[in-house]
């Protein structure tokens, strides 16, 4: 790998995209994720990130319904997939965050790996007042493919490197909100592997970068 090439920067979301991709569509996946970051026309917008906001914000509201509610019905100005995508992500955050559950400011964290910078911006810092006083540090995905245990994996590796820094005694959680599920690393994960296998995949998307038109 040449040490002086460019340091790249890919968001966590966008990482998760790609892991979840499967190699097939890997670069592809690569290739347009290369052509936004490289648009001197591009601008910092997301399709989900009004409803991201609104995770962050129903943490803390006496109605968390009507703080989706409000975002749902701005998404339907836009006639487009978004509205039924938003409600689907709300049901699902709602049925699995416990009610009780408030939330905890959390800023960013990078990820570094030889030339690759993972920048996780929108995590969740979720309480859930329990007798243990647990804490979730919590990665939304809001895409309509489901996840699975294995990609949601390599992300909560990542994330478990860097949680005690950002949330202190935190465990990672990445919650599929369109499909109501949330994932853990389970306590007979075999961490040395995943661990081969993120470095691994961090390695894989630097060439395919390179060799991306």
């Amino acid at each position: 790998m040449n040490t002086a090439a460019r340091t790249v920067f890919i968001g966590g979301l966008q990482w998760l995209d790609y892991v979840h991709a499967g190699p097939r569509k890997a670069m592809s996946m690569v290739v347009e994720q290369k052509r936004r970051y490289l648009d001197p026309g591009r601008y910092a917008w997301s399709a989900y990130g009004p409803l991201l906001a609104a995770f962050r914000r129903a943490l803390n509201s006496p109605d968390r319904e009507r703080e989706f509610e409000r975002v749902i019905a701005q998404a339907g100005e836009k006639d487009d997939w978004r509205e039924s995508a938003y409600r689907d992500a709300a049901d699902g955050f709602l049925e699995t965050i416990p009610k009780r559950a408030t939330g905890i400011h959390v800023g960013e964290a990078t990820w570094a790996e030889g030339n690759l910078r993972v920048v996780f911006r929108h995590m969740l810092g979720v309480r859930l007042h329990d007798r243990n006083d647990t804490r979730w540090l919590v990665l939304p995905y809001c895409k309509s493919a489901a996840l699975n245990q294995g990609s949601a994996d390599i992300v909560l590796q990542m994330m478990e490197s860097f949680a005690d820094l950002v949330l202190p005694g935190a465990t990672p959680v990445v919650l599929d909100s369109r499909h109501g599920k949330l994932y853990k690393l389970r306590a007979n994960t075999n961490r040395g592997n995943i661990d081969a296998c993120v470095r691994g995949l961090a390695v894989a998307y630097e060439w395919q970068w390179s060799l991306a038109a």
